[in-house]
């Protein structure tokens, strides 16, 4: 079922991966999302001593599944990923949503696909923060 946003029909979840070219496409976004992370001044400090390379597997396996690729994700929960960093503040999770957005734009992937997994991406906010930002439920 396709998914409505802004009132324009979108890309379901699942076409993602075909719109963008599969899964090897995708793991090359990824692969220039984390280098981006990694190196970045605000958000750079969560990736210390972090392997790259495991992350981006992990990363794709997550987001690869929830799009209808069947694919065994092999990594932690969310809490458990998650909560032995430092606090993540919301500032340091929409720095990393936009540098998402970065390296989908720079791999020219279809517009409707990009704003899938960035909805999809966006989703995790409250779940990523948690109580360490100190979000309360909106009233």
């Amino acid at each position: 079922m396709p998914l409505v946003y802004n009132e324009r029909v979108m890309t379901s979840k699942r076409d993602v991966i075909e719109r963008i070219g599969g899964l090897d496409r995708m793991r090359e976004v990824l692969r220039d999302f984390y280098d981006q992370l990694f190196d970045d001044m605000l958000v750079g400090f969560f990736f210390q001593g972090r392997d790259k390379k495991k992350l981006i597997e992990r990363q794709l396996q997550f987001t690869a599944r929830a799009f209808g690729a069947e694919i065994v994700y092999e990594g932690k929960s969310m809490p458990d990923a998650h909560g032995p960093l430092p606090p993540i503040l919301p500032g340091h999770f929409d720095r990393r949503h936009r540098l998402l957005e970065e390296a989908l734009r720079r791999h020219a992937l279809p517009e409707d696909a990009i704003e899938v997994w960035l909805a999809y991406d966006k989703s995790f906010r409250r779940a990523v923060l948690g109580a360490k930002a100190g979000l309360k439920k909106p009233a």
